[in-house]
């Protein structure tokens, strides 16, 4: 294909995610809760009242994307809300280091605050320096960092996957500028991945405990490569040469969390598409979102069958159909 042909494909796409993300959007707009002291929350699922500080944070993606392809504002004020609950939520929540005390969920926290200031482009900015959300982002890069660098293995899962969290850390440190935060995220990403080829996304290890299995840790870690290393030559060569012969090329059957599963791995197909521009990954990423998109409702996402729409999993699909569009 065409580099002009391409683009012309990228834009018709770019307006079918739009209008997606909008009713994603609207899905969480509607169960955000805009009084009292729970003010800006986000449950995680219709009828839950829990305070859900990743869930709010994945919300505040969700819009934040939303508007970016859309050119429009509708949920400027979600986000405010958002941002509040964030910010007055944050000690509950953000521990002042990563260590034994700290809850499971902790580093995954930090790393969705992370995420939640990339979906906006104007948080970092030069004219950002006052930004609050800029310093929240701050703090939770410097205990993810130092998280990841003290990492012995990489064999988590779900909110303890590392690939998810030096994906989100490395991206951070490249838009903001941070040498040190980039280099170390590449020293990890080379010690606990390199540049081999992933194992067959397929064949991916199936949680036999717990209560979740929502990570495609697989596509993770090819994505943590891409945090650190960033849209180069070298990568796209990479990706083309050892990654595409190991994706997942349709939808997997998965016994937990299997929406989820196969949004997270079509998030890492997607991102692939976008900087190895290989056809591979397109019609990859193509056929797992043509089931998701089956089995959504009105733009937002159950973890799996007979679940209700849910925060997380509606964030993943919402990524999944942004990823062929992302730029770094």
């Amino acid at each position: 294909m065409s580099s002009a042909s391409r683009e012309e494909e990228l834009r018709a796409y770019a307006g079918e995610a739009s209008t997606r993300l909008v009713g994603a959007g609207q899905v969480l707009a509607g169960r955000q809760i805009m009084g009292g002291p729970a003010r800006g929350n986000v449950p995680p699922w219709p009828g839950s009242e829990d305070r859900d500080f990743h869930g709010t944070l994945s919300a505040i993606w969700v819009w934040s994307r939303a508007q970016a392809l859309s050119a429009n504002d509708h949920f400027s004020l979600n986000i405010a809300a958002a941002w509040d609950f964030v910010n007055n939520s944050w000690d509950h929540f953000i521990p002042v280091a990563l260590g034994p005390a700290a809850s499971d969920e902790a580093a995954y926290d930090c790393a969705m605050v992370l995420r939640a200031v990339l979906a906006d482009p104007n948080i970092l900015g030069f004219d950002a320096e006052d930004d609050r959300r800029r310093d929240r982002a701050s703090s939770a890069a410097r205990l993810l960092g130092a998280y990841v660098n003290d990492l012995e293995s990489p064999g988590g899962r779900e909110f303890r996957d590392p690939g998810f969290l030096a994906w989100s850390l490395g991206e951070y440190a490249r838009q903001a500028g941070d040498r040190g935060l980039s280099s170390m995220v590449r020293r990890f990403v080379e010690a606990a991945y390199g540049m081999k080829s992933p194992p067959p996304f397929a064949s991916e290890t199936v949680a036999q405990d717990g209560l979740f299995d929502f990570s495609c840790t697989t596509a993770t870690r090819v994505l943590a490569v891409l945090g650190a290393e960033g849209p180069t030559p070298f990568i796209g060569a990479w990706l083309r040469e050892r990654v595409a012969s190991a994706i997942a090329r349709t939808f997997v059957a998965r016994p937990m969390d299997e929406n989820t599963w196969n949004a997270c791995a079509a998030v890492g197909v997607g991102r692939a598409y976008a900087v190895s521009t290989d056809p591979r990954f397109l019609a990859a990423h193509g056929a797992i979102l043509s089931e998701l998109d089956r089995r959504a409702e009105l733009g937002a996402l159950g973890r799996q069958p007979g679940f209700s729409a849910e925060t997380a999993a509606t964030f993943y699909y919402a990524m999944a159909v942004d990823a062929p569009l992302a730029k770094g």
